[in-house]
């Protein structure tokens, strides 16, 4: 019996829905985040299965994102399809970009004609998951587990609801800050600022030489969604946050997020972000840090993926830091699923049995260990700690993230409600109140506090 694999086709950094965290390119529509709980609740309503349209002859269908490092694309589609053949399977694997995947996993959800397995990130995982359209595979999350010595303990976050498992979580990425130490070098900066946002900022002043170099290259545009990570790690640095604890109740109204923002004004006002930034997309920031335009970006692995193939010279010039720390003296870095398997409830048994016995390949220690080896995410998993890899300092610095990372609603839990907020791009929508339309902390707050407000009121 053929089985079908489907995934994204277009490559972009992060590859999904963009929760707080920034994971993608591709942000949800309010009208489609409440059109797909609707979708969810009928299904539960009526007890019904989603069964899959095929005809006679039939193929296994996966769907699975397209990312930024096509060398691990290509491995992990040749070894589906290599598995496929041992085994007397037919699948179709096809790769697109994550918002691509995530229109079709609508579409799917509506017409009844669901894949046999679809990759998710952490947006789509918390979009997804109540709509019963993904397999509680809690019994082979178990079994992957003990093989690899447990899953980490953002993975686990991630993956649990209510005691249950819904994905596989495969890699955990994070935005780090990354930089051109040799510009640090030669301004008498041995080692990257990290005691605190503001000490970055003055330093990075310090070092800047426009107008052919700037400090920092950090978005205040919509476009730009990897400035919602950016600008949420800043926040918690000030103990502010959007959400409280229990993930029930907004929390913006607080002396933490004046504290914040008032911060972020003042980090304005220093003239360190590179001209234009308040219309900058998410290739921008990279290439400000491949031109050398701007000292420091926030984002994922792509611009060291880049330098290797295209400045490959250069790349050891790149340094890699966690983010500044925070009044507290921690460091907070939000880590999210950048690869997830879910199996789906296609109600066909025979297949939902095979797409299991696919995950378990994908999982073996040779190829798992493999695919780590070309992507640049961390794994989901312990048991990896041995490999050469991380004996480079910008590969370990995103294997220290996986392992310390929060959510991105930290401190409360990643919901449905939380990642509507997010489709409002909060964070950046403050910052771009201040800047661009010069408006009070007090206006910025009022206006997010009604927002967030607005929407934890139809939370069920």
């Amino acid at each position: 019996m053929p089985l079908v694999v489907c995934g994204p086709a277009n490559r972009s950094n992060h590859g999904g829905v963009t929760t707080m965290a920034g994971t993608s390119a591709h942000r949800l529509s309010r009208r489609s985040l409440l059109k797909w709980t609707a979708l969810g609740a009928f299904a539960a309503a009526t007890g019904c299965n989603v069964i899959p349209a095929f005809g006679a002859k039939t193929k296994l269908n996966i769907w699975t994102d397209a990312t930024f490092a096509p060398a691990s694309d290509d491995y992990q589609t040749q070894q589906i399809e290599e598995w496929a053949k041992g085994k007397g399977h037919e699948v179709e694997v096809t790769r697109e970009g994550g918002g691509n995947i995530q229109t079709k996993l609508q579409a799917a959800l509506e017409s009844k004609q669901l894949p046999d397995i679809s990759q998710v990130d952490s947006g789509r995982y918390a979009l997804f998951q109540g709509t019963g359209s993904l397999l509680n595979v809690s019994d082979l999350y178990g079994d992957i587990s003990k093989q690899w010595g447990g899953f980490y303990k953002i993975a686990e976050q991630i993956a649990t609801k209510e005691g249950k498992q819904f994905v596989l979580p495969y890699s955990i990425d994070s935005s780090l800050l990354m930089y051109w130490n040799d510009i640090l070098l030669e301004g008498g900066v041995k080692e990257f600022p990290t005691g605190s946002w503001r000490e970055m900022i003055e330093t990075m002043k310090k070092l800047q030489k426009p107008p052919d170099l700037y400090g920092v290259g950090f978005q205040f545009g919509k476009a730009g969604t990897d400035s919602e990570n950016t600008f949420a790690v800043w926040a918690l640095a000030h103990g502010a946050s959007l959400q409280k604890a229990d993930g029930r109740s907004p929390n913006v109204k607080t002396p933490e997020m004046r504290s914040f923002l008032e911060e972020l004004k003042w980090a304005w006002d220093q003239g360190v972000f590179a001209p234009g930034v308040t219309g900058w997309d998410n290739s921008s920031n990279n290439t400000a840090l491949q031109d050398k335009k701007a000292i420091v970006i926030h984002n994922p692995a792509s611009p060291l993926v880049w330098f290797r193939s295209n400045k490959p010279d250069q790349l050891k010039n790149i340094g890699i830091a966690a983010s500044p720390k925070g009044k507290d003296g921690k460091s907070y870095n939000i880590a999210y699923l950048r690869d997830g398997f879910a199996v789906m409830a296609t109600g066909d048994q025979k297949r939902i049995d095979i797409s299991k016995d696919l995950m378990k390949h994908l999982y073996s220690k040779d190829v798992y260990r493999k695919w780590i080896e070309i992507a640049f995410p961390a794994p989901a998993v312990n048991g990896m700690e041995d490999m050469e890899i991380w004996k480079n300092p910008q590969r370990k610095g995103f294997l220290d993230a996986a392992k310390g990372g929060v959510l991105s609603g930290h401190p409360g839990p990643d919901t449905t409600t939380y990642a509507e907020l997010g489709t409002r791009t909060p964070w950046i929508t403050m910052a771009a109140r201040l800047v661009v339309d010069k408006w009070t902390v007090d206006q910025a707050i009022d206006e997010m506090d009604k927002i967030a407000q607005d929407v934890f009121s139809k939370q069920k």
